[in-house]
């Protein structure tokens, strides 16, 4: 019973806090920034104690557990990613690929449109990524469908983990690094405010390729529409239909401020559609194996 209760998804942290392990032995100068844990903490707290209180059930707890090894192994890639030199990017590939396909990169065809109001309503939109999915499992977490809630959040783990992979074998930094535009993006003071906070928070250069915005919003529009009448059984639907404007105008961001190639997004929507698989795959196999071995007995 133990080891059916670690999941899938612990064994995915599991893996993945040995593998980090491994990194931060065998690379001298390199440590787990712990200073900027707080502020992630503190949320994480709240969500904990709000589902438990409304769930009543500590085992709500369990599931967010490997969200909190997750964002130890992405200060850790942080880390990883500071020593891959500039020279090693792949930004030029990614553009090249771009005008291959579509005659230009959008982040420089969207010049043409760019506005402080829509700089700042993009803005908005490009915020809203941890927001989409946490609606997501925070709603399934209190209506008490336990085994929605973690293959959702198992498929966000998925898609976070094989993301940082792809991180390192893709090295490339956003154009708004790399290169200087004709047009400087201004808002109303949203804009440079979230930017400004984004970058302190991320502290990744190497994080163009695949758009993790592009890929979490994606899975989080996917179980929108899938767990609509476990979201709202009286309106199934109504998450979907508020997701859909929010997702279309994040993905636009991403191109829009300059922080994607448009490759970058087709390897998200990939990465997406494999995360989902995987996640329900795992799922299924781990359920499975468990019950024929309480059978066998």
């Amino acid at each position: 019973m133990a080891l059916h209760a670690l999941g899938p998804d612990g064994v995915l942290s599991a893996v993945a806090l040995v593998a980090v392990a491994t990194v931060l032995a065998r690379v001298d100068g390199l440590v787990v920034p712990l200073a900027t844990v707080l502020p992630y903490a503190l949320v994480g707290a709240a969500l904990v104690a709000t589902s438990a209180l409304v769930q009543r059930s500590r085992r709500v707890v369990r599931v967010w557990i490997p969200f909190v090894f997750l964002y130890l192994c992405y200060r850790a890639l942080r880390g990883v990613l500071l020593l891959i030199p500039d020279e090693a990017g792949r930004h030029a590939q990614l553009k090249a690929a771009d005008e291959a396909l579509l005659g230009v990169s959008p982040a420089w065809w969207m010049e043409g449109f760019a506005t402080p109001w829509l700089t700042e309503l993009l803005a908005y939109a490009y915020a809203t990524m941890f927001v989409l999915p946490l609606i997501v499992l925070v709603t399934l977490s209190v209506r008490g469908h336990e085994r929605a809630l973690r293959r959702a959040a198992l498929a966000l783990l998925v898609a976070f983990y094989l993301g940082f992979l792809v991180f390192l074998i893709v090295p490339a930094k956003s154009p708004d690094i790399v290169y200087t535009f004709e047009t400087e993006l201004s808002g109303h003071g949203f804009y440079e405010a979230s930017m400004t906070t984004w970058r302190d928070l991320q502290q990744i250069t190497f994080d163009a390729f695949p758009s993790m915005h592009t890929a979490i919003s994606t899975i989080a529009l996917v179980h929108a529409y899938r767990l609509g009448p476990l979201l709202a059984p009286r309106h199934p639907r109504a998450c979907f239909v508020v997701f859909v404007p929010v997702v279309v105008l994040l993905q636009v961001a991403t191109l829009y401020l300059r922080q994607h190639y448009f490759v970058d997004l087709l390897a998200a929507w990939a990465l997406a559609a494999v995360s989902l698989g995987l996640a329900a795959r795992a799922d299924r196999a781990w359920s499975s194996w468990f019950r024929l071995g309480r059978d066998s007995r």
